[in-house]
């Protein structure tokens, strides 16, 4: 299993799961981790819709729902890695000068 689809696996997992007990408050480093994951899933996202456009080329209404899925997983991504970064920045501790 790739880095990729193994990702995707533990996202799917844990939207799924049920539990008994109540969910720990995640660290920062696991929200910035979670984070990243759904940017990556986002471009994914992306990457499949563009090879799947490129099949279906000869479909010209389908090719446009296929672009506009593109470019709305391009700005999720772009999104996410923003979100990201931010709440890493926000998060950090400050530096001594």
């Amino acid at each position: 299993m790739d880095h990729s689809t193994h990702q995707i696996a533990q996202a799917t997992d844990a939207l799924t799961a049920t539990s008994a007990h109540p969910p720990q408050i995640p660290s920062a480093d696991e929200l910035i981790t979670a984070l990243s994951d759904l940017a990556t899933i986002a471009g994914l996202l992306g990457q499949l819709a563009t090879q799947t456009r490129r099949h279906l080329a000869a479909w010209a209404t389908v090719d446009a729902h296929l672009r506009q899925a593109e470019l709305h997983a391009g700005d999720l991504r772009r999104s996410l890695h923003h979100a990201c970064a931010t709440f890493a920045f926000t998060t950090s501790p400050p530096t001594v000068a």
